[in-house]
C-alpha cells in the first residue's frame, strides 16, 4: 500500500489508485495516518469526525466507516487496520504502515538526511536529498479532506518541515556558489515570512554575492524596521554581524572557488568523533517490558518537531539506570550520530553532583571543539552545544540527575535528538518532558531476576524460600541483586539460610550489601540530600522521615503524621510531599502515605541515631492519643455497650488535652475504622512493648478496637489484642488492666466455641475485679458469664449468676447494669419455659431502658418480647412489638443491633407462615 497526504489524499495498491469518495471515509483514513502505527481511541475518532455533537448512533457509524476503509484497503481480516478492544467493545484502531508507505514519512526522512549531509559538509548530496523531499509536495496536506483538529495540526507540522527544507536547500546552494539560482525563491519566501531572520540572512548574502550590496543592506533595514514596529526588538546578533560584514564589503562572504569535500584537520579543528558512550549492557536485566515499550514509543517517535525528553523517576535501587541503559542500547540504530552518556552524581554517596558547565565541556570536546574554544559561561556553552547538534540524531542519557536546574542546560533543541534522564527527584519543572515513574518489580519479575543470578535449579528447588526472599527484599532490584550475588557466591548454602538471616529486621540491611553495593548506602545518598541542603522544608522532611519510620503499619494518614511531628496538617503535608518528591515515601492517595519496608528499616536506624529517646516516646504517644481519641469517638457511633471511663493515676491519657476527632456520624466512623484497622493493630502491638506510659496508652486503644472488631467476629485480631492486654498488664502489675484483657479474651473463646477456656477467663477476671474492688468491672463480667451460660443452655446456672449480678447492680444503683441484667435473666427464663417470669423481666428491662433513654437495649427487649408473645399465639401484639423494634433500629442504632433486628424481623413472617399458613392462600387442587 502507498498513502499520499502531501496534497489530496491518495490511496494506492501497487499502480492502482483506490478511490475513497465519501468525505467521512477520507477523514477517518487521514486521522489514522496522522498517528500511523499507534492506537487512536474511538473517543478521539468521534471527536475528529463529528466534533462536540456526534449523532446518537455514532458507535455503529464509526464501525461502518472502519469496515468500508478496510474494504478499500483489501483488509477484510483486520491485519492493516487493527481493532484494539476491551472485552467485546472496540476502544481504538491502529493503521499499520510500513517504511516508506506514507509520502509524509519519506518527506521528513529526506529532510533530516539532507540536514545531516549539510552538517557534514556534503552540500551537493544535501541538495539532492532536499530536492527529492520537496518534489513529494503536491499541494497543502490533506487538501481534499474536510479539516479536523488532528489534520490541521499535522498540516502545520508538515508545512514547517517544508519551510525548513527550503531553507536548507537554499543553504546548500549558497555553499555551492549558486546564489543567482536562489534569489527568486528567496524573494518569495521572505515575502511569506517577513520576520524569519534565517531567511533574511540568506537573502542578504545572496544579494551581496550577486553584486547587489545596496539591496542587501536595504533588506536588513526593512527587517529591522518591521521588528521594531511589530515586536519592539532588534535583529539577533548573527544577523547584525552579517550586516556589519556586508557594510565592510567583507570578501570572505563571497563564494569560494571550490568547496573541499573534507576539511583537513588543523591544530584548531579536530575531526568529529561519533560518540558511543553507553555503558555495557547488564547480563542480568529482566522484566520492565511495559516500561521499556513506553520509552521506545516516546524516544523513537520524537517530540513532534521538538526534542523528545523522557524522565524515569523512582526510589534509590529501583533500577532506573539499568532500564535507561537497556533501552538506550536498543535504540542506537535510531540515533546514528551517536549516544552520549553521563552520570550526573545527583545521588551518589561521597560525590557532589556535576556542574552543567563541566558536562557541557565534555560534550563539546567529544564533538571536536578545542578546549581553548569552549566558552566558560554556562549559557554560551549550552548555546554552542545546541548549535552543533541541531541537525543531528543524537541520544543523550543523563543518569542520576540531582534536579531540573542541573539538566536544563544540557538539553539539545534539534528535533532529531532525544534525551533520557533518570532521577530520584520528580523533575516536574522540566518543560516538555514526559515522566515515567518506576516502582518495585512485580513478584514474577523479581523471581526471574533471582533465577538469572543464582540459577533456575536452586530457585525451583526452594520455591517457598524464593518467595520469602523476594518479599523480604521488598521486590527492590538493588536488594535482590545484592542478595542474589551473595547466594551465587555460596552455592552450597540453601536459600532458606538466607531467609533466616533476612528475617531479622534489625540486621536485614547488614545482610543486603556486597562489595561496593549496599541498599543502606543507596538510601543514605537520598537521605543526605535532604539533610544537608540547608532548606527549611528539607530539614523538616528529614525529621519527618526519621519519625515516620518508627510508627509501624502499612500506611499513615495526614492527621496521624501531623500528630507524630507535632505540627499543623499543612506543615506535615509539606514535609511528607517533599519525601514523596525524593522517593523516600509513596503517596497512596491525597493525605495518605506509605514507606517501603527497607526504607522503613533505614529510617528506624536514623531515628535511633539522631532522635533522643524522650522525643521518640513523645512522638509515638502523640500518635497513640490521636488514634485513641478518634477510635473512641468512632466507636461511640456504633451500638456497643457504654464504656466507663477507665483511667488510673498512672495513665498518661489523663494529662493534656486530647486531639479533637473530626468524625461526625456512623458512616464516617465505620469508614475511618475500616481504613485504619491495620495501622491501629500494628501501632498497638508495637507500643505495648515500649515504656510503661506508652504501653498504657496502647492498652486503652485496644478497648475501642475490641468493640469495633467483635461484631465482625474477627477472632484472630481479637485474640491478638486480648493476649497483648493480658501480657502487658501482667508486666505492668496492673490488675484492673489484666481483668479487662481476660474479659475480652473470654469473648474470643466464645466466638471460637472454646467454652472451657471462656469460663476460666471469666472466673479469673471476676477474681481480679473483686480484688481491686471494681464493681463496674465485676458487673460487666457477671453479665457476660450469665449470658454465656444461657447461650450454652445452662439456664439454671445462668439464672443464679444473673441474680448475683442484679443484686450487685441494685446495690450500686447502676441502672444500665439493671437493664442488661433483667434482659439476660428474661432470656434465661425463656430457656426454662418460664415465659411469664421471662415477660416480667423483659418488660422491666424495657421500662428501665426507656427511662434512661437507652434505645439499643429498648430495641433488643422489644425483639425478645415479640417472640414470647408469638409463642403464646398473641400474633398482633408480637407484630406490633417487632415493628417498633425495627423502627428504633433504623433511627438510632449501629450496624450490629440493626443487623440483629433485621434478622429477627425477616424471620418473623416465616414463623408466622408456618403457624397460620400464607396470607390469602388458595385451596390446593386435589
Amino acid at each position: 500500500m502507498r498513502y499520499q497526504v502531501l496534497g489530496p489524499l491518495g490511496l494506492w495498491r501497487g499502480s492502482e489508485e483506490i478511490p475513497l469518495a465519501p468525505a467521512k471515509w477520507r477523514m477517518l483514513l487521514a486521522v489514522l495516518l496522522c498517528d500511523a502505527n499507534q492506537v487512536v481511541s474511538t473517543d478521539r475518532l468521534v471527536t475528529e469526525l463529528w466534533g462536540a455533537d456526534p449523532p446518537q448512533s455514532v458507535g455503529k457509524l464509526l464501525q461502518g466507516y472502519v469496515s468500508r476503509v478496510r474494504r478499500a484497503l483489501g483488509d477484510e481480516s483486520g491485519r492493516l487496520l487493527v481493532t484494539h478492544a476491551q472485552g467485546y467493545r472496540a476502544h481504538g484502531y491502529r493503521l499499520v504502515v510500513g517504511p516508506g508507505e506514507v509520502d509524509a514519512h519519506r518527506f521528513v526522512e529526506l529532510i533530516e538526511q539532507g540536514g545531516r549531509e549539510l552538517v557534514d559538509g556534503a552540500a551537493e548530496t544535501a541538495a539532492e536529498y532536499l530536492e527529492e523531499a520537496l518534489g513529494l509536495w503536491r499541494d497543502a496536506p490533506f487538501a481534499d479532506v474536510p479539516p479536523t483538529p488532528a489534520l490541521e495540526a499535522e498540516a502545520t507540522r508538515l508545512a514547517a518541515f517544508r519551510t525548513q527544507a527550503r531553507e536548507s536547500r537554499i543553504e546548500a546552494r549558497l555553499r555551492l556558489g549558486r546564489h543567482e539560482a536562489v534569489l527568486d525563491e528567496l524573494d518569495t519566501l521572505v515575502a511569506e515570512h517577513p520576520l524569519r531572520e534565517a531567511l533574511r540572512g540568506q537573502f542578504m548574502l545572496a544579494l551581496y554575492r550577486a553584486g547587489r550590496q545596496a539591496d542587501a543592506l536595504a533588506a536588513y533595514q526593512d527587517l529591522r524596521h518591521r521588528l521594531a514596529e511589530e515586536l519592539g526588538i532588534e535583529p539577533g546578533p548573527p544577523l547584525q554581524r552579517l550586516h556589519q560584514r556586508i557594510l565592510r564589503a567583507d570578501a570572505s562572504l563571497l563564494p569560494p572557488p571550490r568547496l573541499p569535500a573534507e576539511p583537513a584537520p588543523t591544530p584548531d579543528r579536530r575531526p568529529v568523533v561519533v560518540p558511543r558512550e553507553l555503558p555495557h549492557l547488564s547480563a542480568t536485566f529482566v522484566g520492565r517490558a511495559a516500561e521499556n515499550s513506553v520509552l521506545h514509543r516516546l524516544l523513537q517517535d520524537g517530540g513532534d518537531g521538538r526534542v523528545a525528553v523522557a524522565v524515569i523517576d523512582g526510589a534509590g535501587g529501583v533500577g532506573k539506570s539499568a532500564l535507561a541503559i537497556h533501552t538506550a542500547h536498543q535504540l542506537t540504530d535510531r540515533f546514528p550520530d551517536g549516544q552520549f552518556y553521563v552520570d550526573l552524581h545527583g545521588a551518589t554517596a561521597g560525590l557532589t553532583p556535576l556542574e552543567p558547565d563541566e558536562v557541557l565541556g565534555r560534550f563539546l570536546t567529544t564533538l571536536g571543539v578545542p578546549e581553548v574554544a569552549i566558552p566558560s559561561n554556562t549559557e554560551e556553552a549550552a548555546a554552542t552545544f545546541r548549535s552543533l547538534v541541531a541537525d543531528r540524531r543524537l541520544l543523550i542519557v543523563l543518569d542520576n540527575a540531582a534536579g531540573a536546574e542541573q539538566v536544563r542546560p544540557l538539553l539539545p533543541a534539534g528535533p532529531g535528538c532525544a534525551v533520557l534522564i533518570t532521577s530520584r527527584e520528580l523533575l516536574t519543572s522540566l518543560d516538555g518532558a514526559t515522566h515515567l515513574h518506576l516502582g518495585v518489580m512485580f513478584h514474577d519479575q523479581a523471581t526471574a531476576l533471582l533465577e538469572r543470578l543464582v540459577g533456575p535449579e536452586r530457585v525451583a528447588a526452594e520455591p517457598e524460600a524464593t518467595d520469602a526472599i523476594v518479599q523480604l527484599c521488598g521486590r527492590l532490584p538493588l536488594a535482590l541483586r545484592i542478595v542474589g550475588a551473595r547466594m551465587a557466591a555460596r552455592p552450597g548454602w540453601p536459600l532458606s539460610t538466607f531467609v533466616e538471616r533476612l528475617t531479622d529486621a534489625q540486621n536485614r540491611l547488614d545482610e543486603i550489601q556486597v562489595g561496593d553495593l549496599s541498599v543502606r548506602a543507596s538510601l543514605h545518598a537520598s537521605y543526605d540530600g535532604i539533610c544537608h541542603s540547608g532548606n527549611p522544608t528539607d530539614l523538616a522532611a528529614a525529621r519527618a522521615f526519621r519519625l515516620f519510620g518508627m510508627v509501624p503499619g502499612p500506611n499513615m494518614g495526614l492527621k496521624a503524621a501531623a500528630a507524630l511531628l507535632d505540627v499543623d496538617s499543612w506543615q506535615a503535608e509539606d514535609a511528607l510531599e517533599r519525601l514523596v518528591d525524593a522517593h523516600l515515601l509513596h503517596s497512596l492517595a491525597p493525605g495518605r502515605y506509605q514507606m517501603h519496608d527497607l526504607i522503613r528499616l533505614f529510617a528506624w536506624e536514623q531515628v535511633i541515631a539522631q532522635e533522643p529517646p524522650t522525643e521518640r516516646e513523645r512522638a509515638l504517644e502523640r500518635v497513640l492519643r490521636l488514634y485513641l481519641a478518634t477510635a473512641e469517638r468512632a466507636v461511640a457511633f456504633l451500638d456497643v455497650p457504654p464504656q466507663p471511663s477507665h483511667r488510673t493515676a498512672q495513665d498518661p491519657g489523663a494529662q493534656g488535652a486530647a486531639p479533637t476527632p473530626s468524625i461526625r456520624d456512623r458512616r464516617e466512623a465505620e469508614a475511618w475504622l475500616d481504613v485504619e484497622r491495620a495501622n491501629l493493630m500494628a501501632t498497638v502491638t508495637h507500643a505495648a512493648t515500649q515504656s510503661d506510659s506508652t504501653a498504657r496508652l496502647a492498652v486503652r486503644l485496644t478497648r475501642p478496637l475490641h468493640w469495633y472488631l467483635y461484631p465482625h467476629a474477627r477472632a484472630r485480631e481479637l485474640r491478638t489484642l486480648a493476649d497483648l492486654v493480658v501480657a502487658t498488664a501482667r508486666r505492668l502489675g496492673d490488675l484492673e488492666c489484666e481483668a479487662w484483657g481476660l474479659d475480652h479474651l473470654s469473648a474470643v473463646h466464645w466466638l471460637l466455641r472454646e467454652y472451657d477456656e471462656m469460663h476460666e477467663c471469666l472466673h479469673s477476671a471476676l477474681a481480679l475485679w473483686r480484688a481491686t474492688g471494681d464493681r463496674d468491672g465485676e458487673l460487666r463480667t457477671l453479665a457476660n458469664l450469665a449470658h454465656a451460660l444461657a447461650e450454652q443452655e445452662l439456664y439454671e446456672e445462668s439464672v443464679a449468676v444473673q441474680r448475683r449480678h442484679l443484686a450487685l447492680a441494685q446495690e450500686a444503683g447502676d441502672r444500665m447494669a439493671q437493664v442488661t441484667g433483667l434482659g439476660n435473666l428474661g432470656r434465661a427464663f425463656v430457656g426454662l419455659d418460664r415465659t411469664e417470669d421471662a415477660l416480667s423481666c423483659l418488660r422491666q428491662s424495657l421500662m428501665h431502658a426507656r427511662e434512661i433513654g437507652e434505645r439499643a437495649l429498648e430495641s433488643l427487649a422489644l425483639n425478645e418480647i415479640s417472640f414470647i408473645l408469638f409463642d403464646q399465639g398473641r400474633i398482633q401484639e408480637a407484630q406490633e412489638h417487632m415493628r417498633h423494634a425495627t423502627v428504633l433500629g433504623d433511627a438510632n442504632l449501629g450496624a450490629y443491633v440493626r443487623w440483629r433486628g433485621y434478622t429477627w424481623s425477616a424471620f418473623f413472617p416465616a414463623c408466622l407462615t408456618l403457624r397460620v399458613g400464607p396470607p390469602e392462600a388458595e385451596e390446593p387442587a386435589r
